[in-house]
């Protein structure tokens, strides 16, 4: 293989910047951001999210998974352009109530690995699957008061 064949993905373009402006019922609302595309994408879930980096990551071949992906029917899926959806885009004075930096270094075992940094924490933490990162952002994300807490209030109310 010549040296002319081999793709090289620019380093700035190896990282995505995920920024939270809502989370409602753990359903994060945000603005993805990396270099490929070229502008914020708004998402409106999490699927959305996972989908638009998975797409990206696809396009550059970077970082290469280790299996190829399975699907129904017997169709290749298309990459979509992702579009910016306007009304899922945040105010101009609404802030992310967080900002994650991440890099995922390896796509292997059908999953990714890489790093995420909670820019508002000042905290960086390596995550072995896709699962995990997920489970790691919502860490960092305001959790609501658990239900049974309620339920426990207004039983002692009555009794």
């Amino acid at each position: 293989m010549s040296i002319a064949s081999l793709k090289v993905v620019p380093e700035d373009m190896k990282t995505s910047i995920i920024r939270i402006h809502s989370y409602r019922d753990k359903n994060p609302e945000g603005t993805f951001y990396n270099l490929y595309y070229g502008e914020e994408i708004a998402f409106g879930n999490l699927t959305r999210l996972l989908l638009l980096m998975e797409d990206m990551m696809d396009g550059m071949d970077s970082p290469q998974a280790s299996v190829r992906s399975r699907r129904f029917g017997k169709a290749p899926k298309m990459l979509e352009r992702a579009s910016i959806e306007q009304e899922l885009l945040p105010k101009p004075d609404q802030e992310a109530i967080a900002t994650f930096k991440v890099k995922v270094l390896f796509r292997q075992g059908a999953s990714w690995q890489g790093k995420l940094s909670w820019t508002e924490g000042k905290e960086e933490v390596s995550f072995r699957s896709a699962l995990e990162l997920i489970k790691l952002m919502d860490s960092a994300l305001p959790q609501p008061e658990p239900c049974w807490q309620e339920t426990i209030s207004e039983a002692a109310d009555v009794g």
